[in-house]
């Protein structure tokens, strides 16, 4: 029955995004070529207006799923018609940041999640937050987790692998910890999602029919991990995973915004202010095909989650996973942010006459 279900999505999200293809094309939600985008002709920003619409159906349906599913559809409705209205008409910076930190201030206030508890990370002693230090927090983290999965959707395939790896990791956590009805929701969202890559990606169908996620698409992706995450790690009763475990299931568009953002604060530019800047546009300019670009990336998103569950599972201490994470971190701004001149010096060694 189940197996049934799951196909009826994948067809449901495969409807959604061929309907919603030819609309974008009459009203102009497509993403044109610029100076920033290298793409040819004038593609739909449909893919993720298609996945939101596929969960909201289950959602719908399957209202127990998810804890208060109302507040969480009416947060991301919110989400999405920001980005969709960002798409085609480009909202200041100022006004998409206002609207997604009301947007957490309803989810926090009406949808009972907030980070109260960041576990121990100090010291044996878990460490409780006093209720503004929790909401501060909690929108900063929600804001956060949208504008990372947003700022890494810059190729072709790689903000829904890096989607499907990150709730492929969090089922498995909820697996483990019996919660079937998240469990069940990560494995929606992974098959809502796949009919859009195999547009992004011109599998099957070519380039004809290539569709983008979009940010409406980015936000609502981001805003469901943090949704999920929010509620494996913080649930009173028993948590699925520890609040530390959160930071290595998101570690690749977490650390890559980071690095964005402290590079574009060091270069006294805005950190709002777009750029090709990104692991991914640097690893474009040394020559690398996007496809190898891909599965470079993806394969480094499954790593750091695999690397967060095999330390959830095996009871590693959270102070050792923090320090961890943070020292990965420093190694992975400092190599990012030197990526061109590390391999001018290689090529240069690898090219100077021996004696």
């Amino acid at each position: 029955m189940i197996f049934i279900e799951l196909i009826v999505i994948f067809l449901l999200s495969f409807i959604f995004i061929f309907t919603l293809r030819r609309i974008a094309i009459i009203v102009d939600l497509v993403d044109k070529p610029s100076l920033r985008k290298s793409h040819c002709g004038f593609i739909p920003l449909v893919g993720g207006i298609s996945i939101f619409l596929t969960l909201s159906m289950v959602l719908f349906s399957h209202p127990a799923l998810i804890i208060k599913y109302n507040v969480f559809l009416f947060c991301s409705s919110i989400l999405v018609l920001t980005g969709i209205i960002d798409d085609k008409n480009n909202i200041q910076v100022n006004i998409r940041l206002a609207i997604q930190i009301l947007v957490s201030i309803v989810a926090i206030q009406f949808g009972n999640i907030s980070i109260h508890n960041l576990g121990a990370i100090f010291s044996p002693k878990e460490l409780t937050l006093a209720p503004l230090l929790s909401n501060i927090i909690t929108i900063l983290a929600i804001v956060g987790a949208m504008n990372a999965f947003n700022m890494i959707d810059g190729i072709d395939g790689l903000l829904g692998g890096v989607a499907i790896v990150v709730f492929s990791a969090l089922g498995y956590l909820f697996w483990l910890n019996s919660n079937v009805e998240l469990y069940y929701f990560c494995s929606i969202v992974i098959i809502a999602v796949i009919p859009y890559l195999i547009l992004n990606l011109e599998f099957i169908f070519g380039k004809n029919l290539k569709v983008f996620m979009g940010d409406a698409g980015s936000l609502f992706i981001g805003f469901t991990v943090v949704w999920l995450l929010l509620n494996g790690t913080q649930a009173n009763s028993s948590p699925s995973f520890k609040p530390v475990t959160a930071l290595w299931l998101i570690a690749f568009p977490l650390m890559d915004m980071a690095t964005i953002i402290l590079n574009r604060i060091q270069n006294g530019r805005s950190p709002f202010q777009p750029d090709k800047q990104h692991l991914h546009h640097k690893l474009q300019v040394l020559g690398l095909p996007n496809r190898l670009i891909l599965f470079i990336l993806c394969g480094f998103s499954a790593i750091f989650a695999y690397i967060g569950i095999w330390s959830e599972i095996n009871d590693v201490s959270e102070v050792v996973m923090l320090f961890s994470f943070s020292s990965l971190f420093v190694v992975y701004f400092i190599l990012v942010s030197h990526l061109s001149v590390f391999f001018a010096r290689l090529h240069s060694f690898s090219t100077s006459p021996t004696k």
